[in-house]
């Protein structure tokens, strides 16, 4: 039997209500982006992807995405697969080339997902960021996912780990992984 047990915490993944969705993973946030990219082509609206890691070996699901996605875009940093550059470089090249995009959801590096949300900003679209990375014991007790989010003290593990990336303090939460 068990003795005791919290949990689930948090808030699942919830996109139902987005039409046209681009799903971005950086390194092993394409983990995460995985079982969305999934049941969004069950549902019959499958996302753009886009994959980002430092180089070829770092991809992850690239055969899986191809099966369950309605374009994948990968990106390295040093150029050794696909396009050269990073998530965003891809983001602002579809968007300039008319694409448009209901709702992100980004997962990933701190920066990464800041970068993306700044990015996103300046065109006006929803943004969604898993602070996933920055949860510890997942039972809101420790305070290690504690960030700002619109003004206000959130912790990733028990009111996310999804947040309106537009709303993070990134500035913030990127000082504070460096304590850990």
């Amino acid at each position: 039997y068990l003795h005791d047990f919290a949990g689930p915490l948090g808030n699942a993944t919830d996109l139902s209500k987005f039409k046209s969705i681009l799903l971005v993973g950086g390194g092993i946030g394409a983990a995460v982006i995985y079982p969305q990219a999934k049941e969004l082509a069950k549902q019959g609206k499958p996302a753009d992807v886009i994959v980002g890691a430092r180089n070829k070996s770092l991809i992850m699901y690239e055969e899986e995405f191809k099966a369950n996605s309605a374009n994948l875009y990968i990106m390295t940093d040093d150029g050794s697969y696909q396009e050269k550059g990073f998530v965003t470089d891809k983001i602002r090249s579809l968007l300039q080339s008319g694409r448009q995009y209901d709702v992100v959801f980004a997962v990933g590096p701190l920066m990464m997902m800041r970068a993306v949300a700044n990015l996103t900003k300046e065109f006006n679209i929803h943004t969604i960021v898993s602070m996933n990375s920055i949860m510890v014991d997942g039972t809101g007790m420790c305070g290690g996912c504690r960030l700002t989010v619109g003004g206000k003290t959130k912790y990733a593990c028990v009111d996310g780990p999804e947040f309106d990336g537009h709303m993070v303090d990134f500035d913030e939460a990127i000082n504070r992984s460096g304590f850990y």
